[in-house]
C-alpha cells in the first residue's frame, strides 16, 4: 500500500473517530438530561405527594391512552374539531377552576365537536369517572392536573 493509501486510511479512520465520539456525546447528553429529569421529578413528587399521588390515578385510569403522558395530548381523534386530536392537558389551570374540572371529570365529555360538520363523528369522548374516581383521588387528580404547564412561550391552547 502506498503512502498516500495509507494516510488516506488514517484520514477515514480519524473521521470515524470523531463521528462516533459526536454521537456517543450526543447519547450521553440525552442520558445526563433525562437523570437530571428523572431526580427533579422525585424530588418534586417528595416535596408534593399530592401530585405524585395525582400522576399516579391519571395513570390508575388511563387518562394517558387518550391525554398521552404528562397531559401533551395529540392522540388522534378523527374529524374532531381540535385538529383532529384529542385536547392536551396542559392549560387546564387557566380554564378551570379546581372544582369546574373535577365536575368535568365526573361527567366527562359524551360529545367531541367535528371539525367537518359533514364528516363521522369523532370516535374518541371521554366518558364519566363519576362512579370511579372520588374523594382523596379526585382531589389528587385534579391538583395534578391543575400542576401542569406548557413549555415556556408556548401559545394557549383550547382546553376540552
Amino acid at each position: 500500500m502506498s503512502v498516500t493509501a495509507q494516510k488516506l486510511v488514517v484520514a477515514l479512520l480519524s473521521l470515524a473517530l470523531v463521528a462516533a465520539l459526536v454521537a456517543a456525546g450526543s447519547v450521553d447528553a440525552r442520558r445526563q438530561a433525562e437523570a437530571r429529569k428523572h431526580a427533579e421529578a422525585m424530588l418534586d413528587d417528595a416535596a408534593q405527594p399530592q401530585i405524585a399521588r395525582g400522576r399516579a390515578v391519571y395513570t390508575k385510569y388511563s387518562c394517558n391512552a387518550c391525554h398521552a403522558a404528562g397531559g401533551t395530548g395529540g392522540i388522534m381523534n378523527l374529524n374532531a374539531e381540535s385538529g383532529g386530536k384529542v385536547n392536551g392537558l396542559l392549560h387546564l389551570s387557566e380554564s378551570y377552576r379546581p372544582a369546574e374540572l373535577a365536575e368535568k371529570i365526573r361527567n366527562g365529555v359524551p360529545t367531541v365537536g367535528k371539525g367537518d360538520p359533514t364528516g363521522p363523528d369523532p370516535p374518541l369522548h371521554m366518558p364519566p369517572y363519576r362512579d370511579l374516581i372520588a374523594g382523596q383521588e379526585m382531589r389528587d387528580l385534579v391538583a395534578y392536573l391543575m400542576s401542569l404547564r406548557p413549555p415556556p412561550g408556548e401559545a394557549k391552547s383550547s382546553a376540552w
